[in-house]
Parts: C-alpha cells; sequence; structure tokens
C-alpha cells in the first residue's frame, strides 16, 4: 500500500520549546473523535516537523506531519478535522493529505485545467497516480492524459465566450429599445404609442403638431 496513505498534514500549528508533538495531536485529535487521548496515541507511529516553501513564504510555523498505524484511522480523523478543522492556541489548524512528490509534479501539468476549473466553480477530484475526474453538464469525466485536459479545457473556454457574447447582444439590444422609446418621450408620443412601441420592440415618431391660423376678419 502507498506509504502516504498513513500520513496527514497539519498547517499552522504554533510551535513551543521541548514540545511532544505525539502527545500534541493525539490530545488535538482526541477532542475532535471525541476519544481517550491514550487511544489515539496508539494509533499514531510518529509525528515530526518539517518545514515548506508554503510555510516560509507565509510565514507560518513549520508542518506538523503525522505516520498513523492504520489508513482507516488516517481517512476518519482527515474527513472529521476537513469539516471542523482543529483549534489549538486560538490558532486553526488546516489539515491535509500527504502526497507524494512525483504525484505532485504530475499535477503540475494540470495546473491550467484546474484554474479553470476552480474559477467557474466545476466540481473535480484528483485521480492517482494521475489525472483528475470532472463533474461538468450533469457527467462524470475523466481525465487521465493531457490531451483530454485540453480538450475539456477548451470547450469550457468556448462555451463561456458564447454565452458572453450572447449576454452582450441581448444587453444590447434592451439598451437600443430603452433608448428609442425614451425618444417617443421627448418626442411627446401618447402612452398608447410609447405602450406599442415596448411592445414591438421598434421607435414610433408622432406627426408635429401643425400650425393653425385664425384669420380675424
Amino acid at each position: 500500500m502507498d506509504r502516504a496513505a498513513f500520513y496527514l498534514r497539519f498547517q499552522n500549528v504554533m510551535e513551543s520549546k521541548e514540545e511532544d508533538l505525539r502527545t500534541i495531536m493525539a490530545e488535538l485529535i482526541a477532542q475532535a473523535l471525541q476519544r481517550d487521548s491514550q487511544e489515539i496515541l496508539l494509533e499514531i507511529n510518529e509525528a515530526y516537523r518539517i518545514q515548506t516553501s508554503y510555510a516560509r513564504h507565509n510565514r507560518l510555523p513549520r508542518e506538523v506531519h503525522v505516520r498513523f498505524a492504520r489508513k482507516k484511522v488516517r481517512d476518519i480523523i482527515y474527513k472529521i478535522t476537513r469539516d471542523e478543522p482543529l483549534i489549538y492556541k486560538d490558532k486553526e489548524i488546516q489539515t491535509l493529505k500527504h502526497i507524494l512528490k512525483k504525484v505532485r509534479e504530475q499535477r503540475r501539468d494540470y495546473k491550467f485545467l484546474a484554474t479553470q476549473l476552480i474559477k467557474r466553480n466545476i466540481m473535480f477530484g484528483w485521480l492517482i497516480p494521475e489525472g483528475m475526474l470532472v463533474s461538468w453538464q450533469e457527467k462524470r469525466i475523466r481525465i487521465d492524459n493531457l490531451d483530454k485536459a485540453q480538450d475539456l479545457y477548451h470547450q469550457i473556454v468556448e462555451l463561456e465566450e458564447e454565452s458572453s457574447s450572447k449576454d452582450e447582444l441581448e444587453t444590447g439590444s434592451q439598451e437600443d429599445q430603452q433608448q428609442e422609446l425614451g425618444e417617443i418621450e421627448q418626442e411627446g408620443g401618447s402612452k398608447e404609442e410609447i405602450k406599442q412601441g415596448e411592445k414591438e420592440g421598434i421607435r414610433l415618431r408622432t406627426c408635429p403638431q401643425r400650425d393653425i391660423r385664425i384669420n380675424r376678419r
């Protein structure tokens, strides 16, 4: 079984001198699972800190990596702490899965598609060892190579461009009609003419009033 399947990463766990990470993490997890901390200690094989570029860049404490004795326990802890994050020293802790470097590098190739999916709130999940599973237009699409990723990317972008063009045309048509109706009012059109103009979406003009002269004898 994949060694990474037994690990979890915890970000933003405040550091202290001579800390006992196994005990600290066991107590935090025990509170979340409503279990005894000694029981959780038996499920933790090791806990240690590691410096990452993300933590260094964001000025966060070094990450805590925990290796569990059983994958099932690790999965339960991940699910619970993702929904209800752990709190340590008034700081919220983010729980992440441990991803092998090789897998991270492969996922980097799909970043262009993942960025578009996130931008458009399209649900997807990563596949192991490579690819992603996308839920789009009531379909589940398996993307397991870069050619498929590029095809889906172009479909999504083209669909958005078509939708944007349609919205612009509809907006322009409505603005033109509003402008024309405004001109009718300025030229003294009757309510019936204005109403008819709204209905037909065309410009109506009223006949200019004739000058009537009264010749006095």
